[in-house]
Formats: C-alpha cells, structure tokens, sequence
C-alpha cells in the first residue's frame, strides 16, 4: 500500500509576523511616551507647590482633625452620654451636672484616736450615718485541711440608717487574728450602702469572751449613681480589709467588677500621706472604672469641681 503524505502544519506567514512585531514595537513606544508625559506633568506640580517646610495655609472652612480616644474621655459631652448610658443601666434617674459636680459631704465617725469595743454576742453601737450590731451565728469554716465544718462566728451587721446612699469603711479589730483565717464568709456589700440597707459581715470565728474592737469608721455621702459606680471597685484595690471584705458582691445592676485599678499606687499613696480613703472613693463615685482611672494627685474637694476629673488639671484643694 503507497504511504500518504504528511500534511505539514501551517505556521504564521511572514507578512503577519511582521505585522506582529510592529504592533509590539508601536505598543511600547506609546506606553513609554505616556509614562514620561506623566512624569512630567506631576514634575510640575511638585514645582508648583510649596516647600513641605513652609506654613500651610489656614483655611476658616477646614475640618481640624479629630483628637485621640484619650482626649474625648475628657471632654463634657462624653462623659454626659457615659453617665446616661449608665444610669439607663442601673435603672435610675439620670444625675444633673449640679448633682456630680458638687462636694460629697464626707465624716469620720470614729476616729482612730478613739476606737469603741463591743461584745461578740450581742451589742449595738449608732454613729451619724451607721447602725452597727454584733452577734453570733453558726456558719461554714474550713479546717487547715481544707475539710468545711460548721461553727460559731462573730458577725457584724452594718446599717444605713440615713437618708443618702454612702461608701463606707468601718475598720475592726479582733483579739485573735490567727484564728480567723478559717473563718467563712456571707456575702456583702463591702463599699457602699443605700438608705435603708444592711450588710452582714463575719469577723472571725467566735470564742468566750469575744470583743470587737471599732477602729474607724468613715462615711462619704455619694448620689445614686456614685453608689454603683462605687460597689464595682474591688474591696482591697481600694484599702479594704481582706478579713472583714471577704464574699464582696456588688449589686447585680452594678454589672462586673472594675477590671483596672491602680491599687499599688493607691497604697504608696496613702503610705507616703499623699491620699486619704476618702479622695478614692470620691473619685471612683464621680467616674465610671471602665473609662477613667484614678491618679495620684486627685483629692476631694470642698468645692465644686469640673467632672469628668482630668490627670492634666490642677490638683484640686480641699
């Protein structure tokens, strides 16, 4: 059988691979002419333009730029819209600028140049503000081997008798310290109180014979507001007594505790004589602990102040 012929493929003729190159070639000098027609344009604009040293201009019709999240925590209309969100929050009526920027009327009803003891079982002692009463009740302690058992403890109920709600701190002393360790703990509001209310506080475990000693007790008339913002502080960021603090529980409304506070400063501060109890818990009674935080240098005032507090501002005289 006779072999057929291969067919050969057919390739581009020359005419089109002519016509290829030249388009390419056109391509390229077009594009190049339009970069360097570009650089030339911005060339002078560049030339035109001002030194970058050289003033801007002021326009009265400009926008200035927006200051840092930092600044506007400071300004007043930030700090009205916080305080209205949270008095939503706490389902209350929402404070005036009068009400937050006036001195909170503070006292100390026992002072510690004259501390006042009181009997384990049954005794009952009345200051400006506070109704405070001991007894006895069977609670849950927990053996050095960690095992619970029930027993007697001494137990502190503090009452709000006025017409304000105030932080508190009534400062104690028990005969044996060491044996209360074990003791357990009933929840409380540890900082602050509403007219009316009461907290129960277990002081230690309870013996024959037990006193309680009242070292001091200090009151700061806060409004409403300042109350919650108040009872989200953690009792021993804020000079509380671990022993008498322990089972603190800020109203459910009050929200979580804070998650930032300068505790560290707040005790060098007050070991230096440079702050008081008072002049934190005022602060933290004005200012909600997620947006402002207290600073060494911010005292309480007898005054009215600008609210909210800035670091930047005059320390405020008493």
């Amino acid at each position: 059988m006779p072999m057929l012929p291969v067919a050969k493929k057919k390739g581009p003729s020359a005419n089109v691979l002519l016509a290829t190159g030249l388009g390419a070639c056109v391509g390229l000098i077009a594009g190049a002419l339009f970069f360097l027609h570009g650089a030339n344009q911005r060339r002078q604009v560049n030339e035109a333009l001002p030194p970058s040293s050289a003033a801007p201009a002021k326009d009265p019709m400009a926008i200035a730029p927006s200051p840092s999240s930092a600044q506007m925590r400071y300004k007043p209309a930030y700090y009205q819209a916080v305080v209205e969100e949270d008095a939503k929050r706490f389902g209350i009526a929402k404070p005036s600028d009068e009400e937050l920027r006036q001195s909170f009327r503070y006292s100390e009803e026992i002072p510690v140049r004259a501390p006042h003891r009181m009997k384990a079982e049954k005794d009952t002692y009345e200051t400006p503000h506070l109704r405070l009463s001991t007894h006895m009740v069977k609670e849950w302690a927990l053996s050095s081997s960690g095992q619970g058992f029930r027993f007697e403890h001494t137990v502190l109920d503090i009452t709000n008798y006025s017409d304000h709600p105030v932080a508190y701190r009534v400062e104690t002393s028990v005969d044996h310290p060491e044996k209360c360790h074990s003791k357990g703990a009933i929840g409380q509001n540890a900082i602050a109180l509403l007219p009316g209310e009461t907290i129960s506080r277990t002081e230690c475990l309870w013996h024959t014979g037990a006193e309680v000693t009242l070292q001091r007790v200090e009151v700061l008339e806060v409004p409403r507001l300042g109350y919650y913002y108040a009872s989200r502080l953690t009792p021993s960021q804020v000079l509380g007594d671990t022993r008498t603090s322990a089972g603190h529980q800020p109203p459910a409304k009050a929200g979580k505790p804070c998650t930032f506070v300068p505790w560290r400063e707040i005790e060098q501060g007050v070991l230096a004589g440079k702050l008081e109890w008072a002049d934190v818990m005022d602060f933290y009674s004005r200012h909600n602990c997620d947006e402002y935080s207290f600073w060494i240098g911010y005292k309480r005032s007898i005054e009215p102040r600008d609210v909210p507090a800035s670091p930047m501002e005059a320390t405020a005289t008493r």
